[in-house]
Parts: C-alpha cells; structure tokens; sequence
C-alpha cells in the first residue's frame, strides 16, 4: 500500500472565479499539475497553475513556494472561501524513482536507526524543515537511553539531518546510520 502524502494545502482565495493560492510541499512546485492529486476524502482534483506566467508568486515563512490555482472541484469565490485550509495529496508510488544516491524525505519515515557498531537504536518518526535545513525525530530505544552512550538522550530527540551526524542512508535495506555526538555520549 502507498504512502499517502500531503503536497500543498490551500491557503486563500484569489479572484472572484474560484482560483486559489496554495502552498506547495514538492521540490519542484511548477509540476505539480502533473501529479495524480486527491483530497483528503480520496477525491480525485485537476489543478492548473493559472497565474500569468506559470511561476511562484511568493514564498511561505517557512520558505514553501505560494502558487495561484484553478482546481476543478471549485468554481466560485464561494467555493473557494469554503475550501480554505483543504489538504491536497499523491501517493508515494506517483513520485518518480529517486537516483541511487537520493531519497524522498517521506522515505526516511520509519527507517530503523542503526549505530556504529550496527546495532538497532531507534527509528526515525519525522523529517522536519523549519527554514534552518532539515531534522530527523528519532525515536531512541528504551535500551539504548539506560545505556552509556545513550544516557544523554531523550526518548525522543530532533537531530541536524546532515551527513556529520547521519553517514549513511540506505533506503533499500530500511535504516540510516548515526554518528552519535561525542558531546552527548560522554
């Protein structure tokens, strides 16, 4: 079963014929017009980014591109202003495959997280972006926190998604691997 995924969410209305601005959660904004989308009941939407020049019109505060649309369900001001605040999603499967070397934030969610020495610590809950570069909410085993190594940590902690703390992603076998901070462990 695909995961489902929020990719942009209405935010205001535009105009009087029904158009919408959206924030939109996807790398490239601008195609977001061809992905298979569906609201949050499974029904299927047509949106077409209907400003000018086809481009971002501006930038959310946490740096999310804003987009003018026209989404087929609505057809009115009316409709719009009701729709304010609706979540628009994909599936995963509708992404296009990632290179070797990379990966979707969403399939990081529920990796195992291993430490150096290969054994299972945590799991990943979360991928957050606040404007400052992404984190990973790990989720620390009970174990692991009673251990020397662990015993700094929360049950649950927010670290820097960045290739000093986590060396290695491997998608394909369902685990990342953390280069635990000296300063926590000891």
């Amino acid at each position: 079963m695909s995961k489902t995924i929020l990719i942009a969410k209405i935010i205001s209305v535009f105009g009087i014929k029904g158009e919408v601005k959206i924030v939109a959660y996807c790398q490239d904004p601008l195609q977001i017009e061809k992905y298979p989308l569906f609201d949050k009941k499974g029904n299927p939407l047509t949106l077409t980014i209907s400003n000018k020049n086809k481009t971002v019109i501006a930038h959310s505060a946490s740096g999310d591109p804003i987009l003018i649309v026209k989404i087929n369900t609505i057809t009115n001001r009316n409709e719009a202003e009701a729709a304010r605040g609706m979540e628009i999603f994909v599936n995963r499967e509708d992404f296009s495959e990632a290179s070797e070397d990379e990966f979707y934030h969403v399939d990081l969610i529920g990796l195992k997280v291993h430490d150096g020495a290969n054994s299972v610590i945590g799991k990943v809950l979360n991928v957050q972006d606040f404007g400052a570069g992404g984190m990973l909410e790990i989720e620390f085993s009970e174990e692991f926190c009673k251990t020397a190594a662990g015993k700094n940590f929360n049950k649950i902690e927010n670290l820097p998604f960045s290739g000093k703390f986590f060396p290695e992603v491997n998608v394909k076998e369902g685990f990342i691997r953390i280069d635990l901070p000296e300063i926590l462990t000891e």
